[in-house]
């Protein structure tokens, strides 16, 4: 009576490819979670600025209507909120005889890379006579 044992267990090269998998496995996950993670600062940063952006247009708008091209809107600033600086421009021209074409431009830096907003709106002058 032989019995037969053989070797249990794993070969090196199981156990390598094993952890390649398993490396990969968790680069890619980590790499998913930095995205999204980036992905919801943006908007984070879209929705806390919305407001602002919206007031900054709805002020040159009502500027524009009520005193046309005598209207004093500032045209440029900076801030700064939750530690970041945001910088922005507001441009306004007159396209016909009573109607204006406003641009507000809002940019900060992300990292290394510069993020920004734009919104554009129209102003009609209303002249009392």
């Amino acid at each position: 009576m032989t019995s037969k044992i053989g070797n249990k267990g794993f070969t090196l090269i199981e156990i390598m490819m094993t952890t390649v998998v398993l490396s990969l496995g968790t680069i890619l996950i980590y790499g998913a979670f930095f995205t999204s993670l980036d992905s919801f600062n943006l908007y984070s940063d879209y929705l806390n600025l919305t407001s602002w952006m919206d007031e900054q247009v709805w002020r040159a708008q009502d500027d524009l209507s009520k005193f046309g091209a005598l209207a004093r809107i500032q045209t440029a600033g900076e801030f700064q909120k939750s530690g970041k600086v945001f910088r922005w421009g507001l441009n306004y021209s007159l396209i016909d005889d009573k109607l204006y074409k406003i641009d507000l431009d809002l940019y900060w830096q992300r990292g290394r890379r510069k993020t920004g907003l734009s919104r554009s709106a129209y102003a009609q002058y209303n002249k009392k006579e």
